[in-house]
């Protein structure tokens, strides 16, 4: 192991790195973005700063621009505007590609309620920046690495429905999705990693190689798992966000988050109401996983 790592990507999340980490969570959680409700101002403002922070890491946008118009139906006859956000690193010939995604939008505003979504989902933008900003210093790297900051989630996906339809790269190119949403709360103070794939044998190699029994974070098997919703119905988590476009396209996916908490679509969602050493603690916990699946990936079943 010690040897594949040296000759790969090798990510090492610094004090710095997770004070950078805050102040984007921070900056995407404040009350001056109105809880990014796509369609609105704040949303796009959101979207460029995502799109400043992926050019000043030195990432490559995917087409013309970092931001990605598109449109969706809402309602009988409506239509809505969003857009998504797109950087790469500098590709290397015939390698897989892997996706890093997490959803920026949130609920806006209700009355005079501003629903921040500082877990929900500043912090999985937090990490995904903060993350693609280190695999972009790594001259090592043996795949591919895609980021993907989603418009729309909270409407319905649409977002990720957007990237699947309008792909810049073959599908069958994408090695796995790694979707963030949620880092920063958590009673159990255990991260859960959320893993499927199409074949078992792809599965078993994950488990043998990506992460062990005595791992800091809880993975899970996709296929059954539920969470009770705060309407008090079971859901799959598995179909619960972003990563479902993927998995529905026959594509591994690992969703690391924390499920819902009390805090959950709520006002008191916001910045000060988060567990900032565990938010610390999932950042390192998935730059390990990554960093391994970059050594590893040629151990992992193609199906």
């Amino acid at each position: 192991m010690i040897h594949a790592l040296f000759f790969a990507l090798s990510l090492s999340v610094t004090t710095q790195d997770t004070l950078k980490a805050h102040s984007h969570l921070q900056v995407l959680s404040h009350d001056q973005l109105a809880g990014r409700k796509t369609g609105t101002l704040h949303a796009s403002i959101a979207a460029d700063y995502i799109a400043k922070q992926f050019q000043n890491a030195g990432l490559n946008p995917v087409f013309a621009n970092y931001t990605v118009p598109f449109h969706y139906s809402s309602g009988f006859f409506g239509e809505k505007e969003a857009h998504n956000v797109l950087a790469a690193s500098e590709q290397i010939a015939n390698r897989p590609t892997v996706v890093i995604s997490a959803h920026f939008d949130h609920l806006g505003t209700k009355g005079r309620h501003i629903y921040n979504g500082a877990d929900d989902n500043a912090s999985g933008v937090a990490a995904l920046i903060t993350l693609a900003s280190l695999i972009a210093k790594q001259p090592n790297r043996k795949l591919n690495y895609l980021f993907l900051a989603t418009d729309a989630e909270e409407s319905g996906l649409f977002g990720a429905r957007e990237f699947i339809k309008a792909s810049p790269i073959p599908l069958s190119n994408v090695l796995i999705n790694i979707n963030l949403d949620m880092l920063g709360v958590s009673k159990r103070n255990k991260l859960l990693g959320l893993y499927n794939a199409p074949s078992k044998a792809f599965i078993e190699s994950l488990r043998t190689n990506i992460w062990h029994k005595d791992s800091e974070v809880k993975f899970t098997r996709g296929n059954g798992f539920y969470n009770r919703t705060i309407k008090n119905q079971r859901r799959r988590i598995l179909d619960a966000g972003d990563h479902r476009e993927f998995h529905r396209k026959r594509i591994a996916i690992l969703y690391f988050g924390v499920g819902q908490h009390s805090n959950y679509h709520s006002q008191h969602d916001t910045y000060e109401n988060l567990d900032h050493a565990f938010f610390d603690g999932s950042l390192h916990n998935i730059a390990k996983v990554i960093s391994q699946l970059d050594a590893n990936y040629q151990l992992l079943s193609r199906y």
